[in-house]
């Protein structure tokens, strides 16, 4: 019980965007004591999860799973009813008789009534689901036999798109061997983004980031590829938009029942991902997801290391880039949070350019000595934005660029986040001198005392 409350900590805290040191502080406890409650290593008493309720605005019932525990009882009366009938037949019939099917004239034929208006009409029946909630859609092609012939269920908070998004999907593998039920993803917006050769890639990246965030995942709905035995192109985007589900072989299929139960195990993992999505748009999802995949991340505790790494990966290339000259920039889109909340990322390969820039030496004392990297073979520095990337609303230009940002040791680096503010004071003067002239040539104009503080100096 202690784990998997711990586990729906974790996804809220995550879905959120929130760090652990963010959430300990705002429900009084330490940060190893929230990691310990979330891996189930601690008891969580009804005083601290009251607590953690209130400042997830989240209801008990949720934190307690009481909705899925109670949904499922209702589903298994359900099965118990004998509403479960008809689902395994007609998906058999889809696999027996299609590649016949397809040597057959397209228009008006009965296998393609069958897909959109049989199996569309079992779903909707024998998994009890809402349509003002569902959108379900089956497709044997358009003016042509499809390779792949498919049937989809939309969550419409998501999607009702299978160009875009996440839904389920029934794919019918070429041959004729058998079923996949698929937890999927649209094709479009990573080819749109990313251009065909990189999307591929990109959209299997968020494959594995989203089955990684997912803690309702069956066990046995853990199948990380499927191979739909297909040479086309729905083939392929279908078996790289995969995230997890299931295989039914037409030799060992399955009953109606258990077809059906399936089906809503895989629902409740659809729920999560609405839930992880929050108020975005799927693309500010995806992006939200992809940043680190793309040298992007978030100014926090918990990415902070990820992004030190990636900045000696990039500062172990040759050369400076010519575009990183100091100029006015309009400043970049933020990325928003399930809730809504807009942050702005910092690009490590600028941080590493900073760092190239300053020569592998810290600017403060050039004569401080760390270690030797093993990324770029030089003195280890650390990158640090002097204006701090969580203050861009305030200015018009882009904060992510050389002219903000400082190579330190990492004792400089944590004295002016951690040490006294004497010392902070100091360094940090030392900082603004240094590059008041360059912000103001980027357009950051800001006094000393206004830097002050956003550090946390108050008169």
């Amino acid at each position: 019980m202690n784990n998997e409350i711990g586990q729906i900590i974790r996804a809220q805290r995550e879905s959120r965007g929130w760090s652990l040191d963010y959430l300990s502080e705002q429900i009084g406890t330490n940060v190893s004591g929230l990691s310990k409650m979330e891996n189930g290593y601690q008891k969580i008493d009804s005083e601290m999860l009251i607590r953690i309720s209130d400042v997830l605005n989240t209801g008990l019932d949720d934190l307690l799973n009481r909705r899925n525990r109670n949904r499922n009882k209702i589903e298994h009366h359900v099965f118990k009813m004998g509403k479960a009938e008809r689902i395994a037949e007609n998906l058999l019939q889809v696999l027996i008789q299609y590649n016949t099917a397809k040597q057959e004239a397209f228009g008006n034929h009965t296998l393609s009534n069958h897909v959109r208006k049989i199996l569309k009409s079992d779903v909707y029946d024998e998994a009890g689901l809402d349509p003002k909630a569902y959108h379900v859609v089956g497709s044997v092609g358009q003016g042509q036999w499809a390779e792949i012939p498919w049937l989809s269920i939309f969550m419409r908070d998501i999607t009702i798109s299978a160009t875009k998004g996440y839904y389920i999907v029934y794919l019918f593998n070429a041959d004729g061997s058998g079923v996949y039920v698929s937890l999927n993803q649209g094709w479009t917006y990573f080819k749109d983004k990313y251009g065909t050769k990189n999307g591929v890639d990109m959209i299997k990246r968020t494959a594995g980031i989203m089955r990684n965030k997912l803690h309702t995942i069956p066990s046995d709905m853990q199948l990380l590829s499927i191979d739909l035995k297909g040479r086309g192109p729905l083939a392929k985007g279908y078996e790289s938009g995969h995230i997890c589900g299931k295989y039914y072989d037409v030799n060992d299929f399955p009953s109606s029942d258990k077809i059906v139960t399936d089906l809503l195990s895989l629902i409740n993992v659809y729920i999560e991902i609405n839930q992880i999505k929050g108020v975005r748009e799927v693309g500010e999802l995806n992006d939200y997801l992809l940043l680190e995949e793309d040298g992007l991340f978030i100014e926090n505790s918990e990415s902070e290391e990820s992004f030190q790494k990636e900045v000696q990966s990039q500062a172990s290339e040759d050369g400076l880039k010519n575009e990183l000259e100091d100029r006015k920039l309009p400043r970049r889109l933020p990325v928003r949070s399930r809730e809504g909340r807009e942050s702005y990322s910092r690009r490590s390969f600028v941080s590493a350019e900073a760092i190239k820039e300053a020569g592998f030496s810290c600017i403060i004392n050039g004569t401080h000595k760390t270690f030797t990297s093993k990324a770029t073979l030089h003195q280890y520095v650390e990158s640090h934005h002097i204006v701090p990337m969580s203050k861009q609303d305030q200015f018009e230009y882009e904060l992510d660029q050389t002219a903000n940002i400082a190579a330190l040791c990492p004792n400089c680096h944590r004295l002016i986040h951690l040490g006294t503010d004497m010392e902070r004071e100091d360094i940090l003067r030392q900082l603004y001198l240094q590059r008041r002239d360059r912000l103001e040539n980027i357009g950051i104009e800001i006094t000393f005392s206004q830097l002050k503080l956003m550090y946390g100096f108050y008169p």
